[in-house]
This record gives C-alpha cells, sequence and structure tokens, in this order.
C-alpha cells in the first residue's frame, strides 16, 4: 500500500514545478511589482545626486566665542569682563552628508583684545571693538565657512583687582525687661570683593542688615546676605553687572542675649572705729549692673573689693580722702553699668573728714607688753621704754588722749632669734570708749633684747615692775 501511495506522489511531481515557473513569471510581468522596483530605484538616485551635491548650506547657531588677550593687553594686566555678543551664527557650505553633521565643535571663534591704547580712564570698564574670526577644527575637510554673524563686537576690559572689607554688623533688635542686649556675632568677619577695578574702587564697606521687631528673650540665629555699599552710603545691587564678585554671599548671624542683675560693690574699711558714721562714706557706685549666663549670675550676690581701704593710712591733711579701685567683675559676667568702652568698672571710696584731727602722743613704759616671749632662762625686753603714736579721731575725743589712753603689745611670736636685738612689729590700740570714736595713725615697730634674764635686766635698767618665769614685763593692771 505504501508503495502505490509513493508511486503517485513522483507522478505528480512535474506537474508541480510546472505550476511554479507559471506564477514566478506572472509576477515579474505584474503591473504592480514593476511600478515598486521603480519607485526604488527612483529613491536611491535621489539619494545618490543629494549625496553628491556641493551647493547645500547650512548655518549652525550659537557658536560659543573665545576672547583672547594681545601680548601687550596681558602686560598691562588687562581682563575682558563682558561683550556685546556671546556667540555667533555661522554659515557653512559643503556636501550635505558633511554639512549636515555639523555643529558648534567643528568651528573654533575667537576675538582679541587689542586695544589701540591701554590707557584707562574714568571710573567705568572700557571698550574696545574686535573682529571675530572663525577657523575649521573638524575632521571634516569638505565645506567652507560662508558667513557669520556678527564679525565685530564690542568688548569691555578692565584691569583685576579685589579687596578684603569687613562685615559691618547691622542689626536693630530691642531685648525684653531683664536682659541685656550682647554684639552680634558673625561667622565670617571678612569678605573678599574681586573684579573690574574701576567696579572694586566704587564698593567703601560691606554690611548684613536685619530688623528685628519683637523684643528677644533668648539669642536669636539669623542668615543674612552680604550687602556692598559705595561712598555715598548707597546700596550697590547690580553687582552681575559691574563683574563683581564676593567670596561670601551670606553669613550666619548670631545675636546674643543675657539675663542682667544689679548687685551692691562692698568694699572693706581696716580699722574703722566703731562710731565712724556711714554718712560719711561714700561709695560710687554702690552697685553695679552685670550681665551673663543664669548659671553664672546665680552665684553672684555682691561684689566685694579685692583693695582694703585701712583708716590707718589716712590722710587728715585735706578734709576728705577719695581712692579709686577696679571693680572685680565675677567670671563669665560682663560689667554693663557703664555705656563707654571700659570693661571694667571703677569704684570711688570717699571719706569725710572734716572735724577730725590727729596728734601724737608718748605710750609710757607701763603701757607697753611683750607677749609670747621666750620661756625658760631667756627673756624678752623692749629696748625703748616708750613709745610715740600718731592717734586720730574727732577733735574733742583726740584732745583728751594722752600716752596712758594707748596699748602696745610687742608679739614675739614670729621671732626666731634667740640672743641679741631685734625689730619686732607692735600693735597699738585705744581701749576703752575712746577707741570707739579714735583709732591709730600708722604702724610700727620696736626694739626688742633676748638673752638671759639677767642680761635683759642689766640692758634695760630699771628693771620692770614685773618680771617672773623669764617672761618680760607686762603692762601693770589698772
Amino acid at each position: 500500500m505504501n508503495t502505490r501511495k509513493n508511486t503517485e506522489e513522483q507522478d505528480r511531481g512535474p506537474e508541480r514545478q510546472q505550476k511554479r515557473r507559471f506564477r514566478l513569471s506572472g509576477l515579474i510581468y505584474h503591473n504592480s511589482f514593476v511600478l515598486a522596483c521603480s519607485f526604488i530605484a527612483a529613491l536611491v538616485g535621489w539619494f545618490i545626486t543629494a549625496a553628491g551635491s556641493s551647493d547645500l548650506n547650512r548655518t549652525v547657531y550659537d557658536v560659543p566665542i573665545e576672547f583672547t588677550l594681545s601680548p601687550e593687553a596681558q602686560a598691562d594686566g588687562l581682563r575682558v569682563w563682558g561683550s556685546s555678543y556671546q556667540t555667533v551664527d555661522i554659515e557653512g557650505s559643503g556636501s550635505n552628508m558633511i554639512t549636515s553633521k555639523l555643529s558648534a565643535e567643528d568651528f573654533e571663534v575667537t576675538a582679541a583684545l587689542n586695544p589701540t591704547s591701554t590707557k584707562l580712564t574714568g571710573n567705568t570698564t572700557q571698550k574696545a571693538s574686535a573682529q571675530v574670526r572663525v577657523a575649521k577644527k573638524s575632521t571634516y575637510s569638505d565645506y567652507e565657512v560662508v558667513s557669520m554673524s556678527p564679525e565685530e563686537i564690542t568688548l569691555e576690559y578692565d584691569r583685576y583687582k579685589e579687596v578684603a572689607l569687613n562685615v559691618e554688623p547691622q542689626i536693630s533688635f530691642t531685648v525684653g525687661t531683664g536682659f541685656y542686649p550682647g554684639t552680634p556675632v558673625l561667622s565670617e568677619e571678612k569678605v573678599t570683593i574681586s573684579g573690574p577695578e574701576s567696579s572694586v574702587n566704587k564698593i567703601s564697606r560691606a554690611a548684613v542688615v536685619y530688623n528685628i521687631d519683637s523684643p528677644l528673650r533668648e539669642n536669636e540665629e539669623l542668615t543674612c546676605p552680604v550687602r556692598l555699599y559705595d561712598q555715598d552710603g548707597l546700596e550697590v545691587k547690580d553687582t552681575a553687572g559691574m563683574y563683581l564678585t564676593m567670596d561670601v554671599d551670606t553669613v550666619q548671624v548670631t545675636v546674643p542675649v543675657y539675663p542682667k542683675k544689679t548687685v551692691p560693690v562692698v568694699v572693706t574699711l581696716a580699722h574703722r572705729p566703731a562710731q565712724f558714721s556711714d554718712s560719711r562714706i561714700t561709695v560710687e557706685p554702690e552697685s553695679i549692673d552685670l550681665a551673663g549666663s543664669a548659671e553664672a549670675l546665680g552665684s553672684v550676690s555682691e561684689i566685694r573689693m579685692d583693695n582694703v581701704m585701712d583708716f590707718a593710712e589716712l590722710d587728715l591733711s585735706h578734709g576728705t580722702v577719695t581712692r579709686s579701685f577696679e571693680i572685680p567683675i565675677p567670671q563669665n559676667t560682663r560689667d554693663i553699668t557703664n555705656t563707654g568702652t571700659n570693661t571694667i568698672s571703677q569704684v570711688t571710696v570717699t571719706i569725710n573728714l572734716n572735724g577730725y584731727r590727729q596728734q601724737t602722743v608718748t605710750v609710757p613704759e607701763d603701757n607697753i607688753q611683750v607677749i609670747n616671749g621666750p620661756t625658760g632662762e631667756l627673756a624678752a625686753l623692749p629696748i625703748a621704754k616708750t613709745l610715740d603714736v600718731a592717734v586720730a579721731g574727732p577733735e574733742a575725743h583726740v584732745n583728751k588722749l594722752t600716752g596712758d589712753s594707748v596699748m602696745v603689745q610687742v608679739d614675739m611670736s614670729n621671732v626666731t632669734a634667740s640672743s641679741g636685738s631685734v625689730d619686732v612689729p607692735v600693735t597699738v590700740s585705744i581701749p576703752g570708749s575712746a577707741g570707739e570714736a579714735c583709732w591709730v595713725i600708722g604702724s610700727y615697730t620696736m626694739a626688742v633684747t633676748i638673752g638671759s634674764a639677767q642680761e635683759a635686766i642689766a640692758q634695760n635698767e630699771p628693771a620692770p615692775k614685773n618680771f617672773s618665769g623669764g617672761l618680760a614685763a607686762t603692762p601693770p593692771s589698772d
């Protein structure tokens, strides 16, 4: 059965081949096929014709201009700052296959600054005309430059200059009650301005300007632009038109606000008699205002002067005594009492001594006492039997004072010598009610002999009224 089927297919083979040849010949002579082939041939011919054309032009727009300087201009330090045109339009001609690919990168356009005179006049940039030149830099050679626009431009030129200016903080603000305004702090204190010399010369100062309407009770942080001003105080706003640049455009501004506190000024008065009236002592200022952090102010209750006003050093000859001292300002605080430039205030103390006088009295031997003297067989005795002492006080009281009203103590506590004569500081006082109104002027010493009891007695005849246990004589009892 299979053999039969194969025989039939073999018999149909020549018939099928004949039908295929008939269909192909019909397609070749068919009108549609002929038209399609003709169109394709025409299109190929057009492309060949177009590719071979050399008369097609193309304009490349916005080709940048490179500005150059002549050797003379360079030697004079000139720079080109601006131009009437930054780009040109170039028309190229050549094969369409070439010109269709042209771009700005295929041309080198230059304009050279070569002023006839480099002498600069006036306070503005100078202007000069320059020819625009174009050259091909493409690997494609089959094209030409037909034209360009513009062919001539105007250049602005000047020397380069830069200057550094302090940035002035012009921050207007107020603070709430109980607070003190600090000085604004800038993140950048200087700005460098650069550009044409004539433009830079017009700038007089730089500042940051800001107005805060509401009273501040804490620090304020601001971001402020840097503003430039001319010699007339007018703001220069068109910096770009003047070809000016700044290395700092904006700065951060911190506006500090501090709590403030009023504290009294306390003056230490040494050897002041109890009855000396406060009305005779004037302290100016009696208090000062401090500003600082809350923590720093919390530890301050008063300002106590380091200096001591000692009545024993007063000169009564002028009626009043005036002394000035610097006030020690606590750490991390600021004295805001003065509105001037002083950072540390001064306190002035005035003592009225009108009606007071001084006189000299002679303290007798009986009123001179040696204390803390040597023990055992040693003794310490003053060489002098008396001591002249200056006393001061109200005239009525001083007139009544005598040497018997004054006591002298010779304290041997700090004396290390075991023999011989030595000068020892003494303490002079006015005991009793007289001492409440009067005081001793000056400081005193006495020469004291140290040795055996017999030697001391021999050198200080007559012997003291009371001598026992090797100690020096003590003043008599009342």
